[in-house]
């Protein structure tokens, strides 16, 4: 299941939706991004720990990144490594996406602003401790409309 919203500036009315999560398409994402981390798509520190834990995993979901520098709003693959906890284990055994009890986290994956190229943070949710602005008037995103999807 996927969730989203809508993003609502409440100074100018500029508005966003946005579709975090997977949906039924998580497995089929799965291996798209991962076969891209594993060829250097995503940043060679990726291909890379691929290279180290060739049965480790990344998280394909789709979450919000938000950079306070230029406003820039994008929804994008988590791309967090995880190598399982069992050397012998292989992901490629889910059908459903791997367990991810079995798995634990190696490194967090930097996003950078397609903007401007600074680090983005990962948004969880809209509070005041940890606003996201809007991109046109800087006034306050606040979350419109929640969404369910598959």
């Amino acid at each position: 299941m996927g969730m989203g919203y809508t993003l609502v500036c409440k100074k100018c009315g500029y508005s966003r939706h946005l579709f975090l999560g997977c949906g039924m398409m998580y497995n089929e994402v799965l291996r798209e991004k991962t076969e891209e981390a594993r060829q250097g798509q995503h940043g060679e520190r990726l291909r890379t720990l691929f290279e180290r834990y060739p049965n480790g995993c990344i998280d394909a979901m789709n979450n919000l990144y938000y950079c306070p520098d230029c406003r820039t709003v994008a929804c994008e693959s988590s791309l967090d490594f995880f190598k399982p906890k069992d050397p012998a284990r292989d992901a490629e055994d889910d059908f459903f996406g791997p367990d991810m009890d079995e798995f634990e986290l190696v490194e967090k994956h930097q996003h950078l602003c397609p903007g401007c190229g600074n680090p983005m943070r990962e948004v969880m949710r809209l509070t005041e401790n940890e606003p996201v602005n809007c991109p046109e008037c800087g006034g306050a995103m606040e979350s419109g409309h929640p969404l369910l999807w598959d």
